[in-house]
């Protein structure tokens, strides 16, 4: 019998033991949280898979459309010469805030459906990891988020900050990606990860797969420092992902 998704995802979640083992606080048994989250989060993204795709090109999409349908409409519309000039500007000055859509709008806009169909879970902070977490899981074992200073950086563990939990591996890390998946960040940050793919031309979206995957640290390539103020940087490609869309 072939694997199902989630019988993919639980056996990287499976290789991911030693990082998850060592993850601080180690007390709250991270592999067996990972799985929790897991097992009640990818079949309702594989049900949804489509419907996120839609919801994806359709906002990225409707100034396209607009315009679009604009000559039809001004044509059939009873409106003073004026109001109807008025209009067809601020459609053009929108235009302009449009013309570099950015993987972070992107990400907003997969966010944005993920917390309309599914009550469990809530957004992080902007700055913060993971993007996603599920709100009724039991954090109520972390400490107090702080900031830490010289060799405790080193040192990477979850906390509650602002009441939200930040830093664990038993989220969901919301990636976009134009034509593969190649992902720059700043730390390798363990746990489940989606990829959303998207091609554009002429300015119109398509989103070509949503893949999925949960990563471990050896997953991601660290590149080196070349002086001590050059950020490290912690980067993955789509080796270990799985699609969630149907099989044609």
């Amino acid at each position: 019998m072939p694997s199902t998704i989630l019988d993919e995802i639980s056996r990287q979640i499976d290789e991911a033991r030693a990082d998850l083992d060592a993850y601080r606080p180690q007390e709250m048994a991270w592999v067996q949280r990972a799985k929790v989250t897991a097992n009640g989060l990818i079949p309702w993204l594989e049900s949804n898979a489509v419907g996120i795709k839609e919801y994806v090109e359709g906002v990225l999409n409707a100034p396209v459309q607009l315009r679009r349908m604009w000559p039809d409409i001004r044509a059939q519309v009873n409106l003073p010469k004026e109001q109807i000039e008025a209009f067809d500007r601020q459609l053009t000055l929108d235009d302009v805030l449009r013309e570099k859509v950015t993987g972070e709008l992107i990400s907003n806009v997969v966010t944005k459906y993920l917390l309309k169909h599914n009550s469990r879970l809530q957004t992080n902070g902007r700055s913060d990891y993971p993007d996603i977490y599920v709100a009724d899981l039991d954090y109520s074992g972390l400490r107090a988020f702080r900031r830490a200073r010289g060799e405790e950086k080193l040192v990477y563990g979850a906390a509650l900050k602002n009441d939200r939990p930040v830093r664990v591996p038993d989220g969901l890390e919301i990636k976009t990606c134009h034509e593969a998946i190649r992902v720059d960040c700043h730390y390798p940050h363990i746990g489940l990860h989606i990829c959303l793919i998207y091609g554009e031309v002429g300015r119109v979206f398509t989103v070509t797969d949503l893949r999925i995957a949960f990563l471990k640290t050896s997953d991601y390539h660290i590149s080196g420092r070349n002086t001590e103020a050059t950020t490290v940087k912690a980067s993955f490609n789509g080796e270990r992902f799985v699609s969630l869309f149907p099989v044609s």
